[in-house]
């Protein structure tokens, strides 16, 4: 059981989910689905995805909370993580019809990490104050370069678009890879889905993902697969989806 708890604390919000990812002809939505984290086939955590526009302010937000469910729920440990961001439909497909690998279309306005766990608690923030992105972790503010104006989950929501992006990585910068693998046919919670599957890489680092997304359904990622030394760690299957 130990072991499987590390494992969650280590790779559980690696999952982060690509909800809205797609191709540029698609867009945000409004959602909450929920996945079962598993480790040889042994379920140890879920987490829970919600997907919000607010009109105001002209953002999307998207909220993962992930905790330990079962046995494994003896020693405790909630995350929580949110993104809000700025997205422009219309040049995400000009820059898509262009090729174009500038982003010019989404940006971070916000993003938080909270983890409450039985060992320790943390807590991550990320601002854009003056058009930068500012990092506050551990009592320390670092300011990030222009280049480098999304969080980890906004570049792989529109990985398709980038193929190569930098990222603010919990306060880390770091380049991340984006590749298609080809396309099948699974079963999902709505029935048989075509997918697409990509994988992201994510420079100097040994983990990637392996993710199933569904194509008829708005890139709803079905299955999602984390690896490290290319030894499968952790799978995350979609068990239910309200749009």
């Amino acid at each position: 059981m130990i072991t499987m708890i590390n494992i969650f604390k280590k790779y559980l919000l690696l999952l982060l989910i690509f909800i809205f990812t797609s191709t540029a002809e698609a867009s945000p939505n409004i959602y909450d689905a929920i996945y079962s984290l598993q480790k040889n086939g042994i379920e140890f955590a879920r987490s829970k995805h919600s997907s919000k526009y607010n009109a105001e302010s002209d953002e999307w937000c998207l909220k993962i909370d992930s905790y330990t469910v079962g046995i494994f729920s003896i020693k405790k440990d909630n995350q929580s993580e949110t993104s809000c961001f700025y997205y422009d439909k219309k040049k995400h497909s000009e820059s898509a019809n262009k090729k174009s690998l500038e982003n010019n279309f989404v940006k971070t306005n916000n993003y938080t990490f909270k983890r409450i766990s039985s060992d320790k608690n943390q807590f991550i923030e990320i601002r854009r104050i003056n058009n930068l992105l500012v990092t506050s972790k551990h009592g320390k503010t670092t300011k990030h370069g222009v280049n480098i104006n999304i969080d980890r989950l906004v570049a792989q929501l529109f990985g398709y678009t980038f193929t190569k992006v930098l990222v603010n990585d919990k306060g880390r910068e770091r380049e991340y890879e984006f590749n298609i693998l080809g396309k099948d046919t699974i079963s999902s919670p709505f029935g048989l889905t075509e997918v697409l599957i990509v994988k992201k890489s994510i420079g100097r680092s040994k983990r990637s993902t392996i993710t199933w997304y569904s194509i008829d359904n708005n890139y709803i990622p079905i299955i999602i697969e984390q690896y490290r030394l290319d030894k499968l760690k952790v799978t995350a299957k979609l068990i239910s989806l309200e749009q």
